[in-house]
């Protein structure tokens, strides 16, 4: 005897959905990528006094890639395109999942980022963006909450001296 599990139904139901959404987003890349491209995938983390972009960009000629930073100094911006191979532009294409055409990405700058000292490298479809981050002056502090204490004898609440 097998024991009835009511979220199987629910778990068989979302994979259909997924399915049928997938499988949409193949169909109709326009109506579910922004301007018809496409956007990569990316990393941020911090290593040691640096903040690292590794953005995902596969199949994108590093030709085809700039990386900008805007006149305020506080917007890294990422463009470039994925363009379809030549001999590949009038194949009878059974089934397509790769997406092609430009893209960009803009993410914050901390404050006083010197735009002057920031590194771009592209390696083996991945591009690393290190910036460095200045150390801001003040640390984390702690601050003490003070609370009205009762002092014995006396009825009302006094701070304590």
């Amino acid at each position: 005897m097998r024991r009835w599990d009511p979220f199987s139904e629910l778990r068989e139901m979302q994979y259909e959905m997924d399915r049928l959404l997938d499988r949409f987003s193949r169909d109709v890349p326009a109506a579910t990528e922004p301007f018809g491209g496409w956007i990569p995938a990316v990393e941020t983390y911090k290593k040691g006094n640096d903040v690292v972009f590794k953005c995902e960009l596969p199949g994108v000629d590093p030709k085809e890639v700039d990386v900008t930073v805007d006149e305020t100094g506080r917007q890294l911006i990422i463009k470039g395109e994925r363009k379809t191979e030549k001999d590949a532009k009038d194949e009878d294409y059974i089934h397509r999942e790769l997406t092609y055409g430009s893209f960009e990405r803009r993410f914050t700058l901390p404050e006083g980022v010197k735009t002057d000292h920031i590194k771009a490298k592209f390696s083996n479809g991945m591009l690393e963006i290190t910036v460095p981050v200045p150390e801001i002056g003040t640390k984390a502090k702690k601050i003490e909450v003070e609370t009205p204490m009762m002092i014995e004898g006396e009825k009302g609440v006094k701070k304590a001296a």
